[in-house]
């Protein structure tokens, strides 16, 4: 199954990283053969460039990384080569809904993660990430400095409110999107991996035709949509499957890993 494919990027947690967010070492191994095989590779993950990082050093990519569902395209070195902030006003507006409905929210400001409550759900998040929370005494002031993100945690019918009323309040002036059911996650307008993909592939020369995307949540929809061969993990939902070219196993049975094996044989262990 050797094929022109040129790039292939790679949504992290669920994907790349197993049910214990852990990178086995046989889709280590099949990454490595890989790239040696030619390929260019990157991720396209929810994480901040400090969460996403240590991956993507032990793994030897090059390439700028998506960040923050789209949000950010930014050089290994750190440089960031493309933003898009959620606007002042959106921006206050969704800490003002936390603040009314009093949910968990976390916000993202240049690379950083700021709280204005050290919630559960927050701690609960914390457990995934490297990054060391800001406290500070009014999220909203942060937020008026056009934040990349802004997340609400909490269990699904409590989120799924939340949705309703940001699409009441703020419709097409911010993109929601969803990496983990316990997540509701907002970002910019137009903002998306699979946006973000085509602008990496531009700037790469690449065309999309090109392009392989693997995903397992419902943030990775439009990236799997917009690569010239779309993968779903096993472990993705059925809409997320639905949208894929390939369903390969899921991360708990290394499925990123026989992915690879299929595409170039010798990639195997």
């Amino acid at each position: 199954m050797l094929t022109n494919y040129r790039l292939l990027v790679l949504d992290l947690d669920g994907t790349v990283l197993d049910q214990n967010s852990r990178l086995t070492a046989r889709t280590e191994a099949a990454l490595n053969k890989a790239q040696t095989l030619g390929l260019k590779i990157t991720f396209a993950t929810g994480r901040l460039f400090s969460d996403a990082l240590p991956y993507a050093k032990r793994l030897g990519l090059t390439l700028p990384l998506i960040l923050n569902h789209g949000a950010i395209l930014q050089t290994m070195s750190g440089k960031i080569l493309a933003r898009h902030q959620i606007e002042s006003y959106s921006a206050q507006a969704l800490i003002a809904i936390a603040d009314q409905t009093g949910t968990a929210c976390q916000l993202y400001k240049a690379g950083q993660l700021y709280l204005q409550h050290l919630a559960p759900w927050n701690q609960e998040y914390l457990r995934y990430s490297t990054v060391t929370p800001h406290i500070v005494p009014d999220l909203a002031a942060i937020a008026a400095q056009e934040p990349e993100q802004i997340d609400f945690l909490g269990e699904p019918k409590e989120l799924n409110q939340i949705k309703a009323l940001i699409e009441s309040n703020l419709g097409s002036r911010v993109t929601i999107t969803s990496s983990y059911r316990h997540l509701l996650e907002v970002l910019a307008a137009g903002v998306s991996k699979g946006a973000a993909l085509q602008h990496l592939a531009a700037q790469l020369n690449i065309p999309l035709e090109a392009t392989i995307a693997v995903g397992d949540g419902y943030n990775d929809i439009g990236l799997i949509r917009t690569a010239g061969l779309g993968v779903a993990m096993g472990n993705a939902p059925e809409a997320v499957r639905r949208q894929a070219d390939y369903i390969t196993a899921p991360n708990s049975k290394d499925g990123l890993a026989l992915f690879l094996d299929r595409l170039f044989p010798a990639a195997g262990t």
